[in-house]
């Protein structure tokens, strides 16, 4: 994550970082004569911040909301984009209930909507809608889910839209179940991307993790051992027999059971992973 613009913290941590290295500088300056020669004080600030366990957004899809904009990325040739209604459960926890799709002109690489279509699809949102609307997202068909150029200026602007206060989440998805997601939370002014996001399916059991969870418990891989066995000749000892006239039969079934043993192992399920 990283933050969209200098809150009063991240002044304070510049403050601080900025004093700290100053401070080891003049320390270097004072102790190491060959640095004096070349003393030159820079300074940087990386807005990237380490991402906590308990600071990763979290956002759940109901089985609705889940099959809605799977089928419009499957069904689709072209790129579709969509909109969703979204609830905040708070600490972190989002949930995505319901898809709306906007009149639009989709090609292989591109999806426009006029200012006409976005009146029009506002008009028929009731008011409860138009304030769950904070969610946008579109496919991009066989290619990989990176947002390009377009998709960040479209995502700037949108932002610019929306003001300081709330949330807001941008995803881009393909036909391969690659899932990128782009999250702002404008009140503390972050910004989440992909690795500081975890999807979860909803189901009416829990999610689709738990019920993988479950059924991983249950299923299990047999594997079977192939073993191979050496030429032998009629009177010679053959996997602990050895081999008479007349005993055709006994030498098969011997064999048969040889060959039906079996060695149990666990099967390495992948879990679903919409990241």
């Amino acid at each position: 994550m990283r933050l969209l613009e200098l809150t009063e913290q991240a002044i304070e941590l510049m403050r601080n970082s900025l004093l700290e290295k100053f401070n080891k500088d003049v320390k270097d300056y004072k102790e190491n004569r060959a640095f004096k020669s070349q003393f030159d004080f820079k300074f940087s600030f990386n807005p990237s911040m380490e991402t906590k366990p308990e600071d990763k957004i979290v956002i759940y899809y109901t089985p609705e909301a889940y099959e809605k904009m799977w089928n419009l990325v499957d069904y689709f040739k072209s790129e579709v984009g969509w909109y969703g209604l979204v609830e905040d459960l708070g600490g972190h926890m989002y949930r995505v209930y319901d898809v709306k799709v906007c009149k639009q002109t989709v090609s292989g690489a591109k999806v426009d909507t006029t200012d006409e279509d976005i009146l029009e699809f506002m008009d028929s949102l009731s008011d409860e809608e138009i304030n769950a609307l904070k969610f946008q997202a579109h496919s991009h068909v066989n290619f990989a889910t990176t947002a390009s150029a377009v998709d960040i200026e479209n995502q700037t602007q949108m932002i610019e839209k929306v003001g300081n206060e709330g949330f807001y989440i941008f995803q881009i998805w393909n036909k391969k179940g690659d899932i990128n997601t782009y999250f702002y939370d404008l009140t503390e002014g972050i910004f989440y991307d992909r690795d500081d996001v975890i999807i979860k399916v909803e189901t009416s059991e829990g999610t689709m993790d738990d019920f993988l969870a479950k059924a991983e418990e249950l299923v299990k891989e047999r594997k079977e051992v192939v073993t191979t066995y050496n030429q032998y000749s009629a009177g010679q000892p053959y996997n602990g027999y050895v081999a008479t006239k007349g005993s055709a039969k006994t030498q098969k079934k011997e064999s048969e059971q040889n060959f039906s043993q079996v060695e149990k192992g666990n099967h390495d399920y992948n879990r679903f992973d919409f990241q």
